[in-house]
């Protein structure tokens, strides 16, 4: 990594985007404020359905009712914030969102048993709202993620640039559709994917990233070295076979240079 000019990584569900010297971070590109606390909603939901599923099963009725309870605290105290952390058309939405799960919380916390249909039920009843503050922040998400990943290239040597590294680190089944692969491929190029655009699995922080990088880095070079190909050993060892099988080649791919390279060798 110490070789490397410039890399750039950011962690999926962030919006940051840190800026690799030599190895060494020296920058930190931040989002627009409100995304984390937007973001904040599908914590929600997903605590929500983690406390409803405890009450379901009914394997310890003690733990899952004080589940309940913190998350009903933490619904409160959400819907008192919103109006004041989200924009009007994003807070009234996830308030309509927030109440509907705090009500079902509330009908657990005073030992109601849950159901089944319960949470499926009330989400049927928001799925609107839901979905509209999902398509707000999706949108707000990747421009900011565009605005930083382009001040990045502007703050940047063009020679340097050209051969800058972005990786994308997250968990391991985080690499389809990703927000932060999108908004890197509008100012990289989408040629860039698989060969300086890369997703970094199961990389879960920032160092981890710069772990995962270098060790793509070695790869690169191994391949070059034995394969007389850079990208080699980012593909299966068993990479023809599968993709015989597949009948074609598979996500995460290379540039369409490369594609277009190893399907005349074939």
């Amino acid at each position: 990594m110490a070789e490397l000019p410039l890399a750039a990584l950011t962690l999926i569900g962030t919006g940051e985007i840190w800026r690799v010297e030599c190895g060494e971070l020296v920058k930190r590109y931040q989002p627009v404020e409100m995304l984390p606390k937007a973001k904040g909603l599908m914590h929600a939901v997903l605590g929500a359905h983690g406390t409803w599923g405890q009450l379901v099963r009914r394997q310890d009725a003690d733990l899952a009712l004080q589940a309940a309870m913190r998350l009903n605290a933490a619904l409160g105290q959400a819907i008192e914030r919103v109006s004041a952390e989200l924009p009007v058309e994003l807070a009234i939405p996830a308030r309509v969102v927030l109440t509907e799960l705090r009500d079902l919380s509330d009908l657990w916390c005073s030992g109601q048993a849950a159901t089944h249909d319960q949470l499926p039920a009330a989400l049927r009843r928001v799925k609107g709202e839901l979905e509209e503050v999902i398509r707000a922040v999706g949108q707000a998400a990747f421009d900011s993620l565009t605005r930083s990943f382009q001040a990045f290239k502007d703050d940047s040597d063009p020679d340097d640039w050209r051969q800058c590294f972005v990786g994308v680190c997250g968990p391991g089944q985080g690499r389809r559709d990703n927000i932060e692969i999108a908004a890197a491929m509008s100012v990289m190029g989408r040629e860039a994917l698989g060969v300086r655009l890369l997703y970094l699995e199961n990389a879960l922080t920032i160092p981890d990233g710069l772990k995962f990088l270098a060790s793509a880095i070695v790869e690169k070079d191994l391949g070059q070295a034995v394969f007389d190909d850079p990208y080699r050993m980012w593909r299966d060892l068993l990479a023809e076979a599968a993709v015989e099988h597949a009948g074609g080649s598979f996500f995460p791919q290379l540039g369409p240079e490369q594609a277009e390279e190893r399907s005349a060798a074939r």
